[in-house]
């Protein structure tokens, strides 16, 4: 008896289907614990608690990279002052759930977003708890002492979300589109609609990718978000 050679589509196919019977698809939640790892180091562990926070009353700058930082790298955003109107506005337009509103920090690893000084930073947070920093503002006077931090990442760009935003292209993370809209409106106000002095081509180029990504149209973008906080 003559067999039919396979087809090569249906070799090809089944080759697939043999690499992925050995392969273990990554969860959500396993490639949180990869990333935090490789932007904190193999000592932060997954099973730490780990809260990504900002100044008492943040802006939507510092708001949203707690919601944006969460998302990449595990833990919980949370904030320990009330959100200003133009945050709740922002949060509302996309759809997008708040940080959550808590009253102490203690006995949580600490990633501070959108804060390096220690004058609005939450006086419940232990300096010997703070395993990471990111800013857009220069450091100055009154920086905080941070004897744990395993990530300082300072950049001079118009938008701590911006930095975020970059980091989650690196690592190929498509964001949902409710966060994405969120972080677009934390960037167009936090650089007055791209037109500061501080407003940086990452800051631009942050703002195309999350304006695809939530499904907004350049031309509406000065008029999606109301920039009356600033």
């Amino acid at each position: 008896m003559i067999t039919q050679p396979m087809a090569l589509g249906s070799r090809l196919l089944l080759a697939v289907l043999v690499l992925l019977s050995g392969c273990q698809l990554e969860s959500f939640a396993e490639r949180q614990a990869r990333q935090r790892a490789g932007y904190l180091g193999e000592a932060a562990s997954s099973q730490e608690p780990l809260v990504w926070t900002s100044r008492r009353s943040p802006d939507a700058d510092g708001a949203i990279a707690s919601l944006l930082a969460a998302h990449l790298y595990g833990g919980q955003a949370r904030i320990s002052g009330e959100l200003t109107a133009q945050t709740q506005a922002i949060l509302q337009r996309c759809e997008q759930s708040a940080p959550q509103r808590t009253s102490g920090l203690n006995g949580s690893a600490i990633g501070l977003v959108g804060v390096n000084q220690d004058n609005g930073v939450d006086a419940a947070i232990a300096a010997n708890h703070l395993v990471a920093v990111v800013d857009h503002r220069a450091p100055g006077t009154g920086n905080l002492s941070l004897p744990q931090a395993r990530r300082i990442d300072v950049r001079p760009w118009g938008a701590t979300t911006t930095i975020l935003e970059q980091q989650a292209q690196s690592l190929g993370v498509v964001l949902p589109k409710p966060l994405a809209c969120a972080a677009l409106g934390a960037i167009v106000m936090q650089t007055q609609g791209l037109r500061s002095a501080s407003t940086t081509p990452q800051d631009r180029q942050s703002a195309a990718r999350l304006a695809r990504r939530a499904g907004i149209q350049q031309a509406q973008l000065l008029t999606s978000f109301d920039l009356q906080e600033r």
